[in-house]
């Protein structure tokens, strides 16, 4: 069982560093303990943040590819509970060092929860999405979105329990960034081309759809928030609708630069507390246009 642990651990690795880069290996041990230690110095500000750690061992689990292999294993669940602990070291650490002991407590009960999780058979699911852009059910599918709703609660009442609205901005931040996967993917240029909608209002038929299906989204975060009595974030839940139709702007003024797109797009965001970017809208409105024409032209 060790063996097998090691091995995929090393996999894990490999997949992000490349064969045998034990340089990349030790600057990335470095940042980590680095940021621990930054982290650890202001805990009492950032301390609920640190609980997001798992929504990345939950998109770990729900992206493997050899989860029927390793079922072949007696010790299949401890294996997965044994190498997800380990990728959470760095968190738990930080709590060890705070005594947060219930909060060590609720990570090793999630991972359980997590490795629970083998697979979703998603013809029981039925995702209301329209289907003009079949991303959104694509993504869903794919990257298992729908296992993040969970978590999205339970830190939505956590927020809520200890008055945190910190934690309230984060789960926006999440939910709208969960909305925008779908705008990431790119559909082929013939089916552009075969489209009867051309140039603008190919775009406007997207962002019809994008409004469309994230109102179900939205709806679910509508709940949450009426049952915590959170009015004033209702009512910004329709803001962020920002996020999938800008980055269906980056879509297309990029769309042939797929990597551009994810920078540009990561940058505007980052640097939209300062009002400049917005700006660039009108710019990135009439480029996509131009963008969709030439294909459709081609």
């Amino acid at each position: 069982m060790i063996t097998l642990l090691t091995y995929l651990i090393r996999i894990r690795f490999r997949k992000i560093f490349g064969k045998d880069d034990y340089l990349a290996i030790f600057l990335f041990l470095l940042s980590i303990g680095v940021l621990l230690y930054f982290l650890n110095k202001n805990y009492s500000q950032y301390a609920n943040f640190s609980l997001f750690f798992l929504f990345e061992i939950a998109t770990i689990h729900s992206n493997r590819k050899d989860l029927e292999l390793l079922k072949l294993s007696p010790n299949f669940s401890t294996i997965l509970f044994l190498e997800y602990s380990i990728y959470s070291i760095p968190i738990l650490v930080l709590l060890l060092i705070n005594q947060k002991f219930i909060g060590i407590i609720f990570i090793f009960i999630s991972i359980v929860f997590i490795t629970r999780i083998t697979k979703i058979h998603q013809r029981m699911l039925h995702y209301p999405f329209k289907m003009f852009d079949p991303f959104w059910v694509i993504s869903f599918r794919k990257n298992k979105l729908v296992l993040f709703f969970p978590l999205i609660f339970l830190f939505g009442y956590m927020g809520f329990k200890y008055n945190n609205e910190n934690l309230y901005y984060a789960v926006l931040v999440f939910f709208g960034a969960i909305a925008s996967i779908p705008s990431f993917e790119r559909e082929e240029i013939i089916h552009i081309k075969a489209s009867y909608y051309i140039g603008k209002n190919y775009l406007f038929q997207q962002f019809k759809v994008s409004c469309f299906n994230f109102i179900y989204l939205g709806f679910l975060l509508g709940i949450l928030f009426v049952i915590l009595q959170q009015w004033f974030l209702l009512a910004l839940i329709p803001i962020l609708l920002f996020f999938p139709m800008l980055n269906l702007l980056f879509k297309y003024a990029f769309f042939e630069r797929k990597i551009i797109h994810s920078i540009f797009f990561a940058l505007f965001l980052g640097n939209i507390i300062y009002g400049f970017p917005l700006l660039l809208i009108p710019f990135l409105y009439f480029k996509a246009i131009k963008n969709l024409n030439k294909i459709q032209n081609a």
